[in-house]
Formats: C-alpha cells, sequence, structure tokens
C-alpha cells in the first residue's frame, strides 16, 4: 500500500474511532442535547410541578448518603423501535426556579439499571424486591461531575444539560417490563435541585432513604424528570463496544506508522 492510500485508509479510522465514541457516549458534547425518551413523557416540553435533590444534591438536604430507585413505565418508552435498544446516557435538567448554574463531582456514586416487575406507582419499600434480573452497573462505583449551565426559558423548562454518560450502557426491551434506576451516593456531595413531576399515574415513582447501606425506604410518586440517550439499533451500538479497543488499535496504529 503506497503512502497516499495509508494516509487515506487512516483518515477513516479516525472517523470510524470518532463516530463509535460520540454514538457510544464517550464524548459528551458541552452543551445541551435532546433525550430520546422523557419520562414522564407529558413533562418533556413542560416544567415539573415539583423539585428535588434526592439523590444527587445531599448537601442542601442535610444526608451524607442515600440509596434511591425510580420506576419508569414501560408505556413512557412507546416513541423508541419495536425491540428495544442501548441506554447510553441519563439526562436531568435542573429546576427553573430553584435550580441553577454548577459544576461538581460528587466523591462516590454508582448507578444500576434493570428491568422490573415493579408496577410504577407501586414499587416495594424493600429495595431488593424491586431490582429485576438483568441488574447491571451502568455507572461504576467512583467520583461523578455533574454541571449544568442554566439555560433555557426563564419560567421553563430548562435544558437537559446534567448529563450522565454510561460507562456500561444498557439494553432495555419495554416489552420485557418496567425500567428501574437504582442510584447509590455513598459519598453525599452537592449541585442543584432538579425538575421533578411530583403527580399519581406520570409513569414514574420512587423509594428513597436516609443510608445508602439500609435496605429498605420510603416510596412516594415524585419522581425527577429524565431523559434517556438510546441508540435505536443496539447491534450496531453493541459491535462498536466489542470493536472499540480494535478501533483505538488502528488510531495508534496509523500514529506510529505517519511517525515513521
Amino acid at each position: 500500500m503506497n503512502n497516499k492510500m495509508k494516509s487515506t485508509t487512516c483518515g477513516f479510522r479516525r472517523l470510524a474511532l470518532l463516530g463509535a465514541l460520540l454514538l457510544l457516549g464517550a464524548i459528551n458534547p458541552a452543551h445541551a442535547i435532546t433525550p430520546t425518551v422523557v419520562v414522564p413523557n407529558g413533562n418533556a416540553m413542560v416544567e415539573g410541578n415539583s423539585n428535588n435533590g434526592y439523590p444527587f444534591d445531599l448537601g442542601q438536604t442535610g444526608l451524607s448518603s442515600q440509596r434511591f430507585q425510580q420506576v419508569y413505565a414501560a408505556s413512557q418508552f412507546s416513541g423508541i423501535p419495536s425491540g428495544g435498544g442501548l441506554i447510553t446516557q441519563i439526562i436531568f435538567r435542573p429546576d427553573a426556579f430553584s435550580g441553577g448554574a454548577f459544576t461538581s463531582t460528587l466523591p462516590d456514586m454508582q448507578i444500576d439499571l434493570s428491568t422490573t416487575s415493579a408496577p410504577d406507582d407501586g414499587l416495594s419499600t424493600t429495595y431488593a424486591n424491586n431490582v429485576g434480573a438483568d441488574d447491571t452497573v451502568v455507572f461504576a462505583r467512583g467520583p461523578l461531575t455533574l454541571s449544568s449551565a442554566f439555560t433555557g426559558p426563564p419560567n421553563g423548562p430548562k435544558d437537559f444539560d446534567i448529563i450522565i454518560t454510561l460507562t456500561t450502557p444498557f439494553f432495555y426491551n419495554p416489552a420485557n417490563g418496567n425500567l428501574l434506576m437504582d442510584v447509590r451516593n455513598f459519598g453525599g456531595g452537592s449541585t442543584t435541585f432538579f425538575d421533578a413531576a411530583f403527580t399519581t399515574g406520570d409513569g414514574s415513582s420512587r423509594v428513597f432513604n436516609s443510608d445508602v447501606n439500609s435496605g429498605t425506604g420510603s416510596t412516594d410518586t415524585e419522581a425527577l424528570i429524565t431523559g434517556f440517550t438510546i441508540v435505536p439499533e443496539p447491534g450496531s451500538a453493541a459491535l462498536l463496544l466489542v470493536g472499540g479497543g480494535t478501533l483505538l488499535g488502528w488510531f495508534w496504529g496509523c500514529r506510529r506508522r505517519q511517525r515513521h
């Protein structure tokens, strides 16, 4: 292969790597993004009727740790293709009236997702009863940096720009049950108050406590208004995940060859 052809091949490989990273959420945009799905659906373009600091803004609530579960009804995901897809990002927005711009690193967080048989307004007060068989650690335990520029209309809703890119994407098929987000905040920390909805029958509710090591919590129908980035073709995204190391190898291989 001549040098011109090698250069062209390397260019294609760089583009493939960049596309894979963007698809998998490994590169965060520096601005708000439009989620694939917002739950509750009715709040996609409407400010919620509540706000909340659980489980990411414990510093303002006086808590030092917490376990927090929120359920999302499968019916809220009717906008994604039949058969499901890979969730690569979970996204929130600040509350228009009690929130504000921030950048913060929460010291010790873990997030799991699973498919649950628990009803959207009927979570058990025992955490283990809500967790599905496909429970997956989607954000491995460690520091989590969050931020918001607090942009959007003065009366809300603000932009979805509090972005959590999952370290392990989660395949979710609504036909198999509701979606459960299980957050363990081991170290407290402060962010801002998030936009929330406190309405029965809106497709989401929660269970929470004041001690991350407790096996039980209290339930109510309040829920963080949550956006999800969902890859519509899980086969392609999974292939990129498996091939990510190969893509990186190609990239550095190109760089080495160009130095010679």
